[in-house]
């Protein structure tokens, strides 16, 4: 089963600490303070960019929802406006307002 995001952070932190705590021990093997920063280094930029994208994704289905209100209430008008022309204009002129019925 694949790793959550979270879990592979979290697996990226203990990864960092135990080469900290094991630093003489991984030298042999080029594993090093350098390693752990880096490690680290790379788990904080990688948490400030999914917090970024969070907050993204919360502001974009704000802005859907608004604009799915927005686009009810602009059918509702053009529904409204087509009735009402219908009432009035001959179906030859239709067109000119967009309105492609033929009744």
């Amino acid at each position: 089963m694949a790793k959550t995001f979270a879990q592979k952070l979290n697996d990226a932190r203990l990864m960092s600490a135990g080469i900290r705590s094991h630093l003489e021990e991984l030298k042999s093997v080029s594993l090093s303070e350098e390693r752990a920063a880096e490690i680290e280094a790379l788990v904080s930029e990688m948490q400030e960019i999914d917090t970024k994208q969070e907050r993204l994704k919360a502001e974009l289905k704000n802005c859907t929802a608004i604009l799915s209100e927005k686009d009810k209430t602009l059918n509702a008008l053009i529904q409204d406006s087509k009735k009402r022309l219908k009432l009035t204009i001959p179906p030859a002129f239709w067109q000119e307002f967009g309105v492609a019925d033929k009744k």
